[in-house]
């Protein structure tokens, strides 16, 4: 299943677009001087991902999520609401990379 996500509005790239493909997996995040929390990645690009978490997250928050064969990647919140947020990638993440970690640890249909 391919979703497509935009960027917040007032994000200042309001016409960007990127393939968001649906996962299942937990991952650990941490906050500078937090422990490390867990929580469930419910999609990815290479620019971010989509998340569920117990936790609250504050927008603007940076982050290091740590996903299943991948190293800590920077990342910052960039929306949580009701448990549900996303964050956008410091660096982009290869799409190849993206997609294989999908393939590997979602339910990519492709």
């Amino acid at each position: 299943m391919q979703v497509l996500a935009q960027v917040e509005p007032g994000s200042g790239d309001d016409s960007r677009r990127v393939e968001r493909r649906r996962v299942n997996t937990m991952a650990t995040v941490r906050q500078p001087k937090q422990p490390s929390e867990m929580i469930h990645v419910v999609d990815i690009s290479a620019v971010g991902c989509g998340f569920r978490s117990r936790w609250p997250f504050f927008a603007g928050a940076r982050v290091w999520l740590e996903l299943p064969g991948m190293e800590a990647w920077p990342a910052t919140v960039v929306w949580f609401e009701e448990g549900k947020g996303g964050m956008r990638f410091e660096r982009p993440l290869n799409p190849i990379v993206a997609g294989s970690l999908a393939a590997e640890i979602g339910l990519d249909d492709r």
